[in-house]
């Protein structure tokens, strides 16, 4: 039962994240820079909460851990910390900006070839092995992005950065282990917030004054920040990474969903034809890991 209580975690925080463009879309007459400044500092709030009455014991320990580490592992850590949040700043500036200037199915082609472009840096920059399926999803992968590019450079351009720098951040944080994730990604979203504040007139200019975009914000904060950050934690504990990658593909389903069904958006042929052959790709890539994961539930 409780292992079937974490499937259900992690299938529901990929399910939260497929609906995300659509609060998002209700904020589409503030900019981008705007939405993010909001985001970030209620996300702070929420995550500061949330480590005060459910980690303060971790926190002790990380602070041990820490206070532990040689000077090297010190500065490592502070960097791979830092960075990580100035990545995963730059990855929120554009998934939003993609949904709310251009489109959501440009948002959900980012998200399917996440997984491959963190392969591939994992390979790069870990050594991580990859097989020979693999590689070949990676070579359909590049064939995809080829044909999204005659349909749209700028679409394709926006798509891989948002990828690039969601799976640059994945690899950062693999190597930044020991410490609780929740209590590293409140120390991440406090360094984008005192990053964003020195830009602050430039991002917000006039102060937002309808309640309703605060009360977007705070629904972004918590339901579509938080939760599924915390229910993804949980899941993690007993859940292996592989099976995780598997269903992380619920969430661009989704959001392709959304796009189509709910706000009506077209696609060329040619992107239909990028759509499949990523489908295929992503097949291949996974194939292997989804008959193992499947094997090794069924003898559990």
């Amino acid at each position: 039962m409780n292992h079937q209580r974490r499937y259900g975690a992690a299938i529901s925080a990929f399910v939260i994240w497929g609906f995300f463009s659509i609060p998002l879309r209700a904020l589409r007459e503030h900019q981008a820079g705007e939405i993010l400044y909001f985001r970030i500092l209620f996300s702070m709030v929420v995550l500061l909460a949330a480590i005060l009455i459910f980690r303060r014991k971790s926190y002790a320990k990380n602070v041990t851990l820490y206070q532990s580490l040689t000077p090297k592992l010190r500065r490592q850590t502070i960097f791979l910390t830092l960075s990580g949040g100035a990545l995963l700043t730059i990855n929120w500036l554009t998934f939003i900006y993609i949904v709310n200037n251009i489109n959501i199915k440009t948002a959900s082609f980012s998200y399917l070839i996440c997984p491959v472009i963190t392969a591939v840096l994992g390979y790069i920059l870990l050594q991580e092995r990859m097989q020979k399926h693999q590689w070949v999803a990676v070579g359909l992968c590049t064939i995809s992005c080829m044909v999204m590019a005659f349909s749209s450079t700028a679409e394709l351009g926006y798509s891989v950065l948002t990828a690039f720098t969601y799976a640059l951040y994945l690899i950062s944080q693999r190597k930044n282990q020991g410490f609780d994730r929740i209590i590293v990604l409140g120390i991440q979203v406090l360094f984008a917030l005192i990053v964003l504040s020195f830009f602050y007139p430039y991002l917000v200019g006039e102060m937002p004054q309808e309640l309703f975009f605060y009360g977007v914000i705070l629904i972004i904060a918590i339901l579509f920040t938080v939760i599924p950050l915390f229910l993804n934690l949980y899941a993690l504990n007993k859940i292996n990474a592989a099976t995780i990658g598997i269903l992380m593909y619920l969430n661009p389903i989704i959001n392709f969903t959304v796009a189509f069904v709910v706000f009506k958006e077209q696609a060329t042929q040619l992107q239909w034809i990028g759509y499949g052959l990523i489908v295929v790709a992503l097949v291949i890539f996974n194939y292997k890991t989804f008959v193992r994961n499947t094997s090794f539930e069924k003898n559990a």
